[in-house]
Formats: C-alpha cells, sequence, structure tokens
C-alpha cells in the first residue's frame, strides 16, 4: 500500500515557492525602522540647515564647519538607511 504524497512546503507557501509569512513577520520592524530612521534623519538635517542659515553653532565647543558636515553627513546617512528599511518590504 501507497502512502499519500505530503508536501513539505505548508499550505501557505506562496506560487513561487517562497513562504508568506516570512515578509509579513518581517514587513513590521522593516517599517518601524525605516520611519525612525527617516524622521531623524530629516530632523537632524532640518535642524542643522536652520542653525547654520541662523549663524548659530550647531554644537558648542566645535569648530562650526567641522560639526555642521558632521551633522550633515550623519543625517544623509540616516535617510540613506530609512530608504533602505523602506525598499527591503
Amino acid at each position: 500500500m501507497r502512502r499519500p504524497h505530503v508536501s513539505a512546503s505548508p499550505g501557505w507557501a506562496l506560487a513561487d515557492g517562497r513562504k508568506g509569512a516570512i515578509g509579513t513577520m518581517e514587513r513590521g520592524p522593516a517599517i518601524f525602522a525605516g520611519v525612525v530612521f527617516a524622521l531623524f534623519g530629516g530632523g537632524l538635517l532640518a535642524w542643522t540647515a536652520v542653525r547654520v542659515r541662523q549663524r548659530q553653532p550647531v554644537a558648542h565647543g566645535v569648530s562650526p564647519v567641522a560639526s555642521a558636515t558632521l551633522a550633515g553627513l550623519v543625517s544623509v546617512i540616516a535617510l540613506i538607511i530609512g530608504t533602505w528599511c523602506f525598499t527591503r518590504l
């Protein structure tokens, strides 16, 4: 007597073989991380631009050019990471 064929993949697998629950489970953290990085990067970039435009120090006790450059670089990196998180969806 032959045993019935039982598929090794669960019933909720997608047509192309990927599991549907993995993509669903990873969306929440990816969206949260993307929003956090985007808000931080956008806020830091806006704050740095306002401080530079008003000719006020970005960081006290540090060279104005160095602090504005570093803050701008960190904000752009945070925006890039936020964008990358959103592309993972």
